[in-house]
């Protein structure tokens, strides 16, 4: 062999064990990459996917409901309608707490929370075709699917804003009523307190129990409770000759400011308070079957008095004149005298109780 020979056959030598090498190492690295997990990408991509977003649907109150929308059968419904500026509007309800307010709109709008669902009825209208006369009715749905209307509604809450100028006829069985800003109510309860304020021409109000309170209004009014107080004060006629009226068989009676020339007042059990003027050529009865009666009047008041009573006393803060007593043997007494001039006719009668007449201080 020569020389280049050998030389050929070195080289060819190191060339196959370079290959070797080579393999050795390409094999033991995909053996490596092959114990690897891949690493996700720090965030999702992006681009082409849109995000969920939840959104939460707004609460809807009665504010946000258009007129004359229904919600849902037996929970809450609204419903309004134009009527004439002095429309007369009668309502019954079973139960639930009604609030009535009047406003500058010739419109009337009635919205019921957790009751029944309901209808205007109209029963006549002005010689300009608005509703004069509606009433309120309930609807209620038969087991066939169609509906049939009923006398009273019932509701967690009724509310109803009417004309300033509405007239109200109101019947309940166990509501708590509240009305502002008429011209005329008329509210009759079985069971519930009656709040009235701020009404033009006239009140009638009578609960069997519960109480009844009446301010800043005017006309005549008729205010009765079976058993509870009845509360009146800056009342006074819308016109000549209306009288003042209030009765409760077991609770006491409190007035204040009475602008009236005839005031019936009379509690067969409990208290009779009365603090303001007496009119000139008023005729004035406060009596009680079981109770006290006082009276707080300003010192330039002016009046007849008979005061007669039973079971307790008479006191007197006025100067008076002509007294006469008659306190012959027995448990009635009488007393007879006058303040002033004599201008008003009082009467106080209690069976069991006293009779104070002090001055305002």
């Amino acid at each position: 062999m020569t020389a280049g020979e050998d030389r050929m056959n070195l080289r060819k030598s190191k060339i196959h064990y370079l290959l070797a090498i080579a393999v050795c190492t390409i094999a033991f690295t995909a053996a490596a990459l092959s114990q690897v997990t891949p690493t996700p990408p720090a965030t999702p991509p992006t681009r082409g996917v849109k995000p969920k977003i939840k959104i939460k649907p707004p609460k809807i109150g009665k504010e946000d409901l258009p007129p004359n929308v229904e919600m849902g059968a037996g929970t809450t419904t609204e419903r309004s309608i134009a009527v004439d500026p002095r429309v007369s509007l009668s309502l019954c309800v079973n139960e639930g707490t009604v609030k009535i307010n009047g406003w500058s709109r010739n419109e009337v709008r009635t919205f019921i929370e957790n009751g029944n669902k309901f209808a205007f009825r109209v029963l006549q209208r002005s010689a300009k075709g608005d509703p004069a006369l509606i009433s309120i009715v309930g609807i209620r749905q038969l087991p066939g699917g169609s509906n049939t209307t009923a006398d009273c509604i019932s509701g967690e809450d009724i509310e109803l804003d009417v004309p300033e100028n509405a007239a109200l006829s109101i019947k309940g069985r166990e509501t708590e009523t509240s009305v502002d800003t008429v011209r005329k109510v008329v509210v009759t309860n079985v069971g519930g307190d009656i709040n009235i304020k701020n009404v033009a021409e006239g009140v009638t109000a009578s609960t069997y129990r519960g109480e009844v309170t009446v301010e800043n209004s005017r006309g005549a009014m008729a205010l009765d409770s079976s058993s509870g107080n009845v509360v009146a004060y800056s009342v006074s006629p819308a016109d000549v000759g209306d009288s003042f009226r209030a009765k409760t068989n077991s609770g006491n009676i409190s007035l204040e400011k009475l602008g009236y020339r005839l005031a019936d007042v009379n509690s067969i059990s409990g208290t009779v308070l009365y603090a303001g003027e007496l009119l000139s050529g008023g005729s004035f009865s406060f009596r009680t079957t079981n109770g006290a009666i006082r009276l707080i009047l300003p010192e330039n008041s002016s009046c007849r008095i008979t005061a007669t009573y039973g079971y307790g006393d008479f006191n007197n803060d006025f100067p008076v004149k002509g007294i006469t007593n008659n306190v012959a043997p027995g448990p009635v007494k009488t007393v007879n005298a006058v303040i002033g001039s004599g201008d008003a006719v009082l009467r106080l009668i209690t069976n069991n109780g006293s009779i104070a007449i002090k001055k305002q201080p």
